[in-house]
């Protein structure tokens, strides 16, 4: 059995605003102050129970961003896993551009 994956950056629950208390379904990552990417749990649709990523890239970027940037995992830790991947791969892509 392979070992569960572990997060290299920062997870927090997200937090909209003051009127919209953060919870276990929808969580942001961070690099230091850097966002990172973002997951959250679907409850409804097609898709309920399956957990988005999403992946940002790193300001400024000196490329076009690479392709998938967000997707659909049935974990929130696979989803986490997916969401640092990106960001892990937007930051070799800048630093070979530069």
């Amino acid at each position: 059995m392979c070992e569960p994956y572990l997060p290299k950056y920062t997870w927090i629950r997200t937090q909209i605003d003051k009127s919209d208390p953060p919870t276990d379904y929808d969580w942001m990552g961070y690099d230091g102050g850097k966002p990172i990417g973002r997951v959250r749990k679907e409850f409804h649709g097609p898709i309920q129970g399956k957990w988005q990523w999403v992946g940002w890239t790193p300001k400024p970027f000196p490329h076009s961003p690479p392709m998938p940037n967000l997707g659909y995992a049935d974990t929130a830790r696979l989803a986490v896993q997916m969401s640092e991947r990106y960001w892990d791969k937007c930051n070799q892509i800048a630093a070979e551009k530069s």
